[in-house]
Parts: C-alpha cells; structure tokens; sequence
C-alpha cells in the first residue's frame, strides 16, 4: 500500500487565515524537512520521537493531524476509542480492496468436520517471518487459536513453561504434520529447542530448510504470481501433499494462485469458515476483491486528526491532494505527501463523516480488551518507579496484546527502586529494569538475579557504568600513591553499595588492602578507612548481609544539604545529603579534610566545575596500584576501576517464570526495540517517551542479552565477574552472606578469578 512507516502528524495553527502547518517529523526524516518547507509551503516541521507519542500530542491537542498503520489503529481503537477522528484510510493505489488484507483457510472442497475435521491433518503455513503484508503474530495465529485451540492450557503446571512452547505442544498434538516456518520464539535457545521437539511442524517445509523457509516443487512459473511468496508456497504446499488439508494465506493470493497460476484447480478448493460451513472457490467467488468469510479482516492504516480540527484539516488536505494520490513534481505538495503516506503508490482515500478509532475498526478486527483476556501463562507484573514510567508500561502492554504477543503484562507503580526490588522479592511483582548501581544490593539483600543485561552503544563510552579513583592532586604528591596509603584516609563514595563501592571492594581484594576471606562489605571498608561518606549504610534497604557490625563511620563524612542547627550529620540515601551520588561525591572530594573518591565517570567534567574542581586538582589511583600519569579526568581504560553495562533486567531466583520472562524480554525487544523491519507498531521501550527520558529502560539502552554470556560483550563479562567473591561468600545461594566463609570456596576463586575490562 506503500505505507513506509513514516510517521508524521500535522500541527495547524491557523487554519481559516491559511497560516502555517506544523508537520511533526520523526527525528530520522529531518531531511524531508527542507522540501516540505520550501515555496511557499504552509508546513513547518515539528520533531517527534514516535507515533505513540503523536497518539499522545493528539489527545492533548497539542498535535491535530496523524499518520497511523494498520496495527496501530487497531491500538488507538483500545487505547484511545473516541478521543480522536479518522479522516482518511492510506491505501495502495494498485488494489482496491476494502481492507489491508484478509487471512484465510483454504481446505479440498471435500473437506468434512469443520475445524475439528483438521485434527491429524496437514497444515501449510507462510511463516512467522513473512513480512509482505505485515501480520502481528496475533493474525500469524488467529487460525491457529481458533481450530486447535491454543489458548487452551496443556497439562496442570504451566508457570515453568513459555507461551510459545505451550502454543506449539498444543499444535503438534492437533495437526499431523506442516510447515510453519520462521523463528517461533524470539529467543534464540527457546525457538532450537522447539525445532528439535517438535520435527513435526516442520515436516513439510522440504530438505535442509531448518524450517526457516520453504523448499518445495513450485512448478511452473506464471507471469502476475511470484513463486518466492510465502503464501503462494503455501498454497502450493497445500496442493502438493495429496491435497493436503489447510493453508492459511492471504485472500489476494488465494485469488492470484486460483485465478492465475492454476485456475483448472480452483473449484477442487474451498474456504473453511469460524462457523464451518465450506465456500467453494468458484470463479464468481474468485473474481470478488473481499472474501466471503475470514478468520482476519485488517483495517487500512489510516490519517487520524484531533476531533475539534478534523473538518478543517482534511479540507486542507483534500485541496493539497484533490486526487487522494501523489500530485508530482517537484513541489511542496509532492514532498508533504511523500512524507506523510508514502510513495507513488500511496492512496488517500478520505473519508464523509470522519468516524472515531473505534468507529473506523468495529466490525472489522475485534477481541477482547487485555483486561478481560486470559492466557496460559501467569501475567508477567512489570514493576513501575512514577506516574510517567506507570504510562508508558502501560502503552507496552496494550501495544503488545494489541499484537498478540504472550505473556500479558500488567504494570504495577511503586514510588522508588527499592520498594520495587522488595515487591519482587516478596512475590508482589516479577521484573524491573535497574541500574546496575544497584546489582550488589539486588542479589545480596533482596536475593535477586539478572534475567538480561541491558547492552549499550559501543560508539558512547558514556553509556557505559566506568568507575574511577580519584585522588586529590595534593594528597597524591605527599602520601597516597597505591591502595595500602588509603589505610586511615577519609573517602567518598555515591552510595553504599553501589557500583562504585563494590567496584573499590573488588580493586582493594585483588590489591591485598581488603581480605577475600571477609564478606560483610561495610566491616571491610570502614575499617579500612578512617572515616567515609557511603549514602545508605545506615538504612535497612541496604543491608549487605546479617551484620553487627556498627557502619556509622561510614557516615560522618556525610553533610545534609541544608544546615540545621546541631545538626551535621546524616547519610540519606538522597539529595538531602549534599554529598549523595556521583555529583555529591565529587562535592565530597572538594571538602579540604577528604582524600579520595570513587565515582562513575559520566559527566565528571561538570561535576568538578560545579564544586569548582579543575581538573587538574585529581589524579587517578589505577586499579593496577599505580598512579594515573597525568592529572584530570581519568580517560584510560586500564585506570579505570571498572568499566561495566550501566543496567539489567532482575527477577527473584529460582522462579519458574524465569525462561518465560526471559522469552517476553526478546519478544518485547524485538518488536519494539530497534528492530525497524518488526515495527508494526512504533512504540521504542529503550527510547524517551511522552519527552521523558529514562523510562522502563535507560535512554543509553540499545538491546539485551544473556547474563550469563561470555563474548565480545566485554562490559557485560565485567559485570559478571563483579560477583565472583559475592558468589563465594553466600555459597551461590541466597540470604547466607556472614563475615566468614567456605575456607575452599575463597581458595578456588582465587585460583579461577579474572578481572578483566
């Protein structure tokens, strides 16, 4: 239909005088700007992040005017049913169906039983990576769901289970054989286990295909019908096996196989209908561009304005594009229409009485709304930190059921980190993202484990967690030039238990200042020190392990943030402590009676201006016991104290829902990470949302992976290895931390320990 997935809302200002158009332009087709601003032109670009937050501006009526595909109005009929107008379906210029496509199921004109007359049968399917018609994997198995039925749960215990193994246990005990190519789970160790479990599904999809594709006898070629198509090869594998038993295709291919490419074979056909009953495909039939029953009829994507300005925006537009198509040439006309639709082949179809979202899909794709819908698969409870966070969960759930993708989610708001961690921990939610600032704390105190690390841009050191010592310059030309001078010295860290806390502890072990034989944390660092600041030692959010071990030295560094008589003490885990995180850390430093500081070195620059630091005041202490060469900000990886992913994905331990979260978190990266060939609804999980940065995930996000996965992941083997002597210490079980341990565990790890970054 050439809809390219540009998305693009237009602002009006001042529609009756004919003053300017506002067109929002997503921030990679900035380009495009030029030409739709050039002479004369009434468009101004205004720059947004996705549709979903178009659908966001629309609401607000911040926005008027917006481009939305097919998946995603389906999206705003739920989400937002009648905030909204639609003005004009966006079509291909080249098909004149009244719909985006129609899925159905062709069976042998004999075929008796209806849907359960399939049971041992047959079953060609065009593939899960199909991507011509852009089918969610709800409409990839609504066939399946409706003949096989497999939102029907197998067997009693399906909490250990993923979806996608349940769904296919489900399909190979109802069909006899098929091909369904593709990948079934986004998670690459699910999807080749389910190939290996389930041969049978992938019987009929031909030699070495790894049932990724088909290889069949397509037989002749005819000019109007491209053999390469997966639904064509559907079809095809449908006719090839002995009149095999059922494809589910496309309608439009149905009529270019039957039409064109073999039309002698087409009465020996029919459809099977959800209530049925048999439709043979007969040449009148055929000759229809609308299906007489589909298990799938998908709306046109379509031109959304806000309800006050609807009329006038679409007068404006029907004046800019009278024929609905491109007017050509090298006008502003030309390129707004490029912009917003598409190509050549785009068609704008507008519409009288410009219907609601929900008007413009009623009728045509309804299921029921997530929060009436059930699954095989416990809901999977996404813990959420504020009210902005809680909104875009929110938006994910909704766009994920919208495209079928299992287990639902529920969203469920705390007000902080911590109260997030302890609802995991006492099985009131499932999942966070957190900053690996906290990975210390997350499986010491509230016995957690990583289901994903979160992967970062290589090109942006920024985005990574690099914690660095630094020492006063004048403390570094008199008596601190290795770890053993920091003995009886006064330190400085962002928070007790942080990632720069337990990135010194592991520097300190490995430099024989700390001793690996102690494992409660706070002991070993303020006996070290004379005193420190290190946020939250006091606080049982904390704790690091069952210690009696008195951690107030750990605080009298500490300084509150606004002076009360008396008072000149604190260690909040906040910015009432005017030394809190890595800023108030640095402001520790710049305190004439403190020594050294452990911080992570994004925006340190700032930082020493802002306590007025130069950077010539700090040099580096490496982690190989040796001063930095120079002064400044230290820059060298090999000083660096640890250089690690920056947050990770946590969930209790020894959950069963373990693999299945693992398997969502794929599926969710997938479909909405920066995967741009899978955005069939234009929400970005590691992107800033509704302008509010560092929601669900970090901005300085790009992917995931295995927490357990040593590759060229370097960051993420470093982060790995940070908990090697935490391993040691609870005997690689929860909660039986203590200040002694296994004698042979510590021996063994100093024999297998590796540092590295």
């Amino acid at each position: 239909m050439g809809f390219r997935g540009v998305f693009v809302a237009v602002f009006l200002i001042g529609w009756a005088n004919g003053q300017e158009i506002g067109v929002c332009m997503p921030r990679t087709q900035e380009s495009d700007c030029q030409n739709i601003e050039r002479g004369g032109s009434p468009a101004v670009c205004r720059r947004v992040e996705t549709r979903i937050d178009c659908a966001l501006n629309l609401a607000r009526q911040q926005r008027d005017i917006g481009v939305f595909s097919e998946e995603e109005m389906i999206l705003l009929s739920h989400q937002m049913p009648n905030e909204n107008r639609v003005i004009a379906s966006i079509r291909n210029v080249n098909r004149n169906e009244p719909f985006a496509f129609e899925a159905v199921a062709v069976v042998p004109a004999s075929h008796t039983g209806g849907l359960e007359g399939l049971r041992g049968g047959r079953y060609c399917h065009p593939g899960f990576d199909q991507t011509e018609l852009r089918w969610s994997p709800r409409v990839l198995k609504a066939f399946e769901r409706a003949a096989a039925r497999t939102d029907r749960c197998p067997g009693v215990n399906t909490a250990s289970r993923t979806a996608e193994e349940m769904e296919v246990t489900t399909l190979s005990e109802f069909f006899g054989s098929a091909c369904r190519p593709g990948r079934w789970s986004m998670n690459t160790t699910v999807d080749a286990d389910l190939k290996r479990r389930f041969p049978s599904l992938c019987s009929l999809c031909g030699e070495n295909t790894n049932c990724t594709q088909y290889n069949i006898d397509m037989g002749i070629s005819v000019s109007g019908v491209n053999n390469n198509n997966r639904h064509i090869q559907a079809l095809q594998c449908l006719v090839n096996n002995n009149n095999g038993t059922v494809a589910y295709v496309a309608w439009q291919h149905v009529r270019e196989y039957f039409n064109i490419r073999s039309p002698e074979l087409a009465t020996s056909y029919a459809l099977l209908c959800e209530d049925n009953s048999l439709r043979v495909l007969t040449s009148e039939l055929l000759a229809s561009t609308t299906a007489p029953c589909a298990f799938v009829r998908q709306p046109w994507g379509a031109i959304v304005a806000s309800a006050p300005q609807a009329s006038a925006v679409q007068s404006s537009l029907q004046s800019f594009w009278p024929n609905g198509v491109d007017p050509g040439g090298f006008s502003w006309q030309s390129a707004l229409f490029g912009a917003l639709v598409g190509g050549t082949n785009a068609l704008v179809v507008f519409l009288e009485n410009p219907p609601t979202p929900l008007e413009y899909t009623q009728g045509i794709r309804n299921f029921t709304r997530v929060e009436a819908s059930s699954s095989c698969t416990p809901v999977h409870r996404w813990c959420t930190r504020s009210a902005q966070e809680q909104a875009k969960c929110t938006w994910v759930r909704n766009s994920a059921f919208t495209l079928g993708l299992e287990p639902i989610i529920s969203c469920q708001q705390r007000t902080n980190t911590f109260e997030c961690l302890d609802d995991i921990r006492n099985n009131n939610a499932d999942f966070i993202a957190s900053r690996s600032n906290y990975g210390y704390l997350s499986r010491q105190h509230y016995r957690l484990t990583a289901v994903k690390l979160v992967q970062n841009s290589r090109s942006n050191p920024e985005s990574f967690s690099r914690v660095a010592a630094l020492v006063k310059e004048t403390s570094a030309q008199s008596d601190i030039t290795r770890f053993e001078n920091l003995r009886g010295k006064r330190a400085c860290f962002p928070e007790f238990g942080g990632i720069a806390y337990m990135a010194f502890v592991r520097a300190a072990q490995d430099n024989g200042v700390i001793s690996k034989s102690q494992c409660d944390y706070a002991q070993a660092v303020g006996e070290l020190f004379d005193s420190a600041c290190a946020p939250g030692a006091l606080a049982n959010s904390h704790a690091l392990g069952d210690s009696s071990w008195n951690a107030t030295s750990l605080c009298t560094v500490c300084r509150p943030s606004v002076s009360v008589v008396g008072e000149n003490f604190t260690c909040a885990y906040n910015h009432t402590n005017l030394f809190y995180g890595n800023n108030g850390t640095v402001q520790c430093l710049a305190d004439p009676e403190n020594h050294v500081a452990f911080v992570e070195m994004r925006n340190m620059r700032q930082f020493l201006q802002a306590a007025n630091l130069p950077e010539t005041a700090v040099r580096g202490l490496c982690r190989n016991n040796t001063l930095a060469l120079t002064t400044g900000i230290v820059n060298d990886t090999n000083c660096l104290l640890a250089s690690v992913v920056d947050s990770e994905v946590l969930a209790r331990r020894n959950d069963p829902i373990t693999n299945s979260l693992n398997a969502l978190l794929d599926t969710l990266d997938f479909y909405f990470g920066y995967n741009s060939a899978a955005q069939l609804v234009n929400l970005k999980i590691y992107s800033a949302f509704d302008g509010i940065n560092d929601l669900l995930f970090l901005n300085t996000a790009n992917g995931l992976s295995e927490p357990s996965s040593f590759d060229e992941n370097e960051e993420a083997n470093n982060y790995n290895e940070l908990f090697r002597h935490l391993d040691a210490c609870t005997g690689f079980a929860p909660g039986l931390a203590s200040s002694k341990v296994s004698i042979l565990a510590l021996i063994v790890m100093g024999f297998i320990t590796r540092y590295v970054f």
